[in-house]
C-alpha cells in the first residue's frame, strides 16, 4: 500500500502519512509528529491565515 502525502508544516515540502495514519514525517526537513499532533498544528496554521487575511482585509477591502 502507498503512503498518503501531506504538506509539511515546516518546509511545506511533501510529508508522508504512514499507513496507520498514526504519523506525519518529512524527509526533507526531518518534521515528525503524530496525526493528530499535526492536525493541531494544521488547524492553527489555518487559523493564522485566516487572521492574516482578516487584518489585510480590514486595513484595506479594496
Amino acid at each position: 500500500m502507498s503512503m498518503l502525502e501531506a504538506k509539511c508544516p515546516e518546509c511545506g515540502r511533501k510529508a508522508q502519512v504512514n499507513d496507520e495514519m498514526s504519523e506525519v514525517k518529512c524527509g526533507h526537513c526531518g518534521f515528525s509528529a503524530t496525526y493528530d499532533d499535526y492536525i493541531e498544528i494544521m488547524k492553527g496554521k489555518a487559523v493564522d491565515i485566516a487572521d492574516n487575511f482578516q487584518a489585510s482585509w480590514d486595513r484595506n477591502p479594496f
